[in-house]
């Protein structure tokens, strides 16, 4: 059966605090991650063709790859989208449409550091070069941990705003933190959403519930050999070792 990964991305840019490195990717480093997968023979692919592929059963190439960047900070202008319009790569940014223009004001400092938001002019400049926009709320909540009224307020209205801003649908979602339950991914197609991404990783493929995509969460110090190891066994788990402990196993469970 087909598959295709889902990369995460957030800040490109340096790490400016500890806590920082596991999500702030230096864009040099960033450059490096685009060149091994060109290199490589994995083939760029948009959030519509991911659409497409669930909805209308459009084949995708072989080793099809995404770049999504979650949250919105300004970085993602200055920094990632002139690499990706270098390499001609499509992406996508999920957006809290209510920090737009404002700051990360739901990361706790000094754990992380005050960080720039997009503005809409950077987000429609964006928008007219072929990067896409998905909704990731208004707030940045915890949705889980809100109740239905409250889950449905963040997804229709950070929908709207992205359609109004833009004069596009948004069909697309990502939950903040990774948290969802069963009950949420049912508001999220309630509102109307085609495709929805988690943070839990692995592999995408046509058995894939496109409201619950799995994404490799790539971190700030992951070099570009580590990416392609996770790429390769579908985790987040970049070791030296692990290839080792995942044959071992393998072979183990055959044995036994």
């Amino acid at each position: 059966m087909q598959r295709f990964v889902i990369l995460m991305y957030h800040m490109v840019s340096e790490p400016k605090t500890a806590a920082e490195i596991k999500y702030a990717c230096r864009p040099k480093q960033f450059e490096q991650h685009l060149q091994m997968l060109l290199n490589e023979g994995f083939k760029p692919v948009s959030i519509g063709a991911i659409e497409d592929y669930y909805i209308n059963h459009t084949p995708l190439p072989d080793k099809a790859f995404l770049i999504t960047l979650d949250d919105g900070f300004e970085d993602n202008y200055s920094n990632a989208f002139p690499i990706l319009r270098r390499y001609q790569i499509p992406a996508i940014i999920y957006l809290a449409t209510g920090l737009v223009g404002k700051t990360n004001q739901w990361m706790s400092a000094p754990t992380f550091s005050k960080r720039k938001m997009l503005s809409w002019a950077q987000i429609k400049e964006m928008a007219s070069q072929g990067i896409d926009f998905g909704s990731h709320t208004v707030n940045h909540p915890a949705l889980t941990e809100l109740d239905d009224e409250s889950v449905c307020k963040e997804l229709v209205q950070s929908k709207k705003i992205i359609e109004e801003q833009l004069g596009v649908a948004c069909s697309h979602f990502a939950y903040p933190f990774g948290l969802l339950n069963e009950r949420t991914r049912e508001l999220v197609q309630q509102a109307s959403f085609k495709t929805a991404c988690t943070t839990r990783s692995g592999f995408n493929n046509a058995a894939r519930d496109p409201l619950m995509l799995h994404r490799i969460e790539v971190y700030g110090d992951d070099s570009a050999w580590k990416l392609k190891q996770k790429i390769g066994f579908g985790m987040n788990d970049a070791s030296w070792f692990f290839p080792l402990k995942y044959y071992s196993s393998r072979l183990l469970a055959r044995i036994c």
